[in-house]
């Protein structure tokens, strides 16, 4: 389907008079070309005004405008652009930091003598010394890497369990980074951080489970485990959590849940935080509402659970470019139009499900 059609489309959907025609269809046409048209999980030919089209058509004629209303002031839609400059703000803004924060106090020199921080062998051991993991893709390690340039390709790893024999590569590479750069340390990692692009929930990362914790943090710890029997990281190593965007929520959460594990993790950082005030049943009762009302039943699984406004109800508005977290509102992203007995809903931005029941 062509834009113009699906301009035409929009029109006899929503009944407007010329004037609100031009306005409404400007500021989409604005907000597809920038942000909305670059989502990775339309079908081939399929862009945002085709499908807003298509997700319209299934409300009634009465809630349509809540659900247009809804995509024009609430939906936020983080792009490929921001989330890149999120990653380039990573180094800066929290990886050294936090190393001149941990030299600063093993040293004794001030915090504010950065220039001496990050001249003494002391950081730049702690730095070589440290390494990066990638709890999932989303992290974009690649993208990371080129916009941290003091640091090694060599401290980059894409696992949360990373194994013996991977590391105990990295570790001979550590041992002649050191020598070339004359720096007397154990040639051992001694500090791990642990990045990620999105937190809803906070539950990925730590949940309780029936036998205690789980979640990608205690897999990490279990591999540090070994990785510490094995000689290849420090007994003293600190582990920093950063994620690139977070909820409020997902934050609480690992707070709360960390206070109460014993697991090593000394900090979570988050680049951009969500406030709770974003989430749908706070701010659009009317879609809260809708998001109820054409809930498919097709969706709720054995993972999930029952999902209208979202995986542990966050009720998010959040749209990725790459992806629809699930834990926004389901209208966004739970598409049931190839599931067999169900209500075929159709989504304005399709979900990439990790976990499917076809997908074992």
């Amino acid at each position: 389907m062509k834009s113009e059609l699906a301009e035409e489309l929009l029109d006899a959907l929503m009944a407007w008079d010329r004037n609100a025609f031009q306005e409404k269809v400007r500021q989409l046409e604005a907000l597809a070309t920038y942000k909305f048209d670059e989502y990775g999980n339309f079908l081939p030919g399929v862009k945002f005004f085709e499908s807003l089209a298509a997700w319209l058509h299934q409300f009634d004629q009465a809630e349509r405008a809540t659900a247009l209303e809804f995509v024009l002031e609430r939906l936020v839609f983080i792009s490929n652009a921001e989330v890149t400059h999120l990653i380039e703000l990573v180094y800066p803004d929290h990886i050294d930091a936090v190393l001149r924060a941990r030299v600063a106090e093993q040293t004794g020199i001030s915090k504010f003598e950065v220039s001496r921080l990050v001249g003494s062998d002391e950081f730049l051991a702690l730095r070589r010394r440290s390494l990066i993991l990638g709890a999932s893709d989303g992290a974009q390690l690649g993208r990371l890497r080129r916009s941290s340039s003091a640091l090694s390709h060599e401290q980059f790893l894409q696992t949360s369990e990373p194994a013996v024999d991977v590391v105990t590569r990295m570790r001979d590479d550590l041992v002649t980074a050191l020598e070339k750069k004359g720096l007397e340390a154990p040639p051992t990692f001694a500090h791990v951080f642990f990045v990620d692009d999105f937190a809803g929930s906070g539950e990925t990362m730590l949940r309780r489970g029936k036998e205690g914790f789980k979640g990608k943090l205690v897999k990490l710890q279990e591999a540090l485990g070994a990785l510490e029997e094995a000689g290849l990281i420090a007994g003293d190593c600190v582990v920093t959590v950063i994620l690139y965007v977070a909820t409020q929520q997902a934050c609480e959460h690992l707070e709360e849940l960390l206070d109460e594990s014993e697991l090593s993790v000394a900090e979570i950082r988050v680049a951009q935080t969500l406030p709770s005030s974003i989430r749908v049943v706070d701010s659009d009762a009317a879609f809260a509402a809708l998001s109820e009302r054409y809930y498919d039943e097709a969706l709720t699984d054995e993972i999930k659970g029952r999902v209208p406004l979202g995986y542990s109800e966050c009720a998010l508005p959040v749209v990725l470019a790459h992806n629809t977290p699930n834990n926004s509102v389901s209208l966004l992203w739970g598409d049931t139009t190839a599931e067999p007995e169900s209500l075929s809903r159709r989504a304005l931005f399709p979900r990439y499900e990790r976990h499917h029941k076809e997908r074992v």
